[in-house]
């Protein structure tokens, strides 16, 4: 079968590799769609460090069942999007429900093959029929949409509160979507790509800027400062942005993963009191929670997803980390 194997930093090919041999309780599943997350773009880069080449990268996917394991209530051709994250289901957090905070988590596409490739092994339990009408593309979204869900869970937003979110690819805009549905009043979004910042607006961002405008920002709520900011891309300059911009008593959630550590003025943290948080993946039940609002087509369709070959794979990462993609997300179709 073909798959783009990545081999280290910037060297990422299309090949001729053997099929996937599933494990006990695995699937195989023949994709249709799998997006370019921006942790691949790090991955790509050698930054990150749970991808060790040799790897065949891709966790956000969608595709057919090929192959179906003893007992399973899969359906042989059955259209199917999967949650990459694989838990021990065993642990303390995994009782609990926090199966993203697994201390054995695995993840599809870092810790073994993933899905840049015409088919993919994974647990059947982590697969999950979606409706005959939805496009492959749009099924693909249900993991990066998982995570804006868990992102605004963190973010406790109500009715009415301001929120700023930092970055608008892919997962800011979800972050912005969901927002939007939990009844965010002002939804400021930041960004320095100008097609980005248009679909932002298109999607319901009341205000959108083209970097982070201290000045304007804090404008919006008469210089207190937002309710909510949500850091979606993970520079350094970004996370600290959003500390600065949140009034005092704020909650600033870190979705982000690029840069490994960043300074905070800490003590300012302290006598303003501001509540951060990380947020990692989602849980299961997040996870459904997005593809039920994937159903109910909370992600506006539009240029901001751009599908292309698997064989353009490459080009694909490069134009991506250069910043001149219009797109927000490109999706690859085997």
């Amino acid at each position: 079968m073909r798959a783009l194997v990545w081999h280290g930093p910037r060297a990422m090919a299309l090949e001729q590799v053997g099929e996937p041999k599933p494990g006990p309780g695995d699937t195989v599943i023949r994709v249709e769609a799998v997006g370019i997350c921006g942790s691949e773009l790090s991955g790509y880069l050698g930054e990150s460090s749970i991808r060790k080449p040799p790897l065949i990268m891709g966790h956000e996917f969608c595709g057919r069942v090929e192959e179906i394991p003893p007992g399973s209530c899969l359906v042989r051709g059955q259209r199917v999007t999967v949650n990459p994250l694989i838990s021990c289901g065993e642990c303390r957090a995994c009782r609990t429900g926090a199966q993203n905070l697994c201390a054995r988590r695995e993840i599809i596409g870092a810790h073994r093959s993933g899905a840049f490739a015409d088919l993919v092994a994974v647990p059947a339990r982590n697969c999950y029929p979606v409706f005959a009408e939805m496009a492959p593309a749009t099924a693909a979204m249900a993991e990066p949409l998982a995570c804006a869900v868990r992102a605004v869970e963190l973010a406790q937003i109500v009715p009415g509160d301001s929120v700023l979110v930092l970055g608008s690819g892919t997962i800011g805009l979800c972050v912005l979507a969901v927002a939007r549905r939990a009844g965010a009043g002002v939804l400021a979004v930041t960004d320095t790509n100008p097609a980005r910042l248009r679909t932002a607006r298109a999607w319901g961002a009341t205000h959108v800027f083209d970097g982070t405008d201290d000045a304007a920002i804090r404008a919006l709520t008469e210089g207190a400062g937002v309710d909510v900011a949500v850091d979606a891309v993970g520079r350094a300059v970004t996370r600290r942005a959003a500390v600065r911009l949140v009034r005092r008593g704020g909650r600033v959630v870190l979705v982000g993963l690029h840069e490994a550590e960043t300074v905070f003025p800490v003590n300012d943290m302290v006598r303003n009191e501001t509540l951060m948080t990380g947020s990692f993946a989602y849980r299961v039940d997040t996870f459904e929670r997005a593809l039920s609002l994937l159903g109910a087509g909370i992600l506006e369709a539009g240029p901001w997803l751009e599908e292309r070959p698997l064989e353009s794979g490459p080009g694909a990462f490069e134009q991506l980390l250069r910043g001149d993609a219009s797109a927000a997300k490109i999706v690859l179709t085997p």
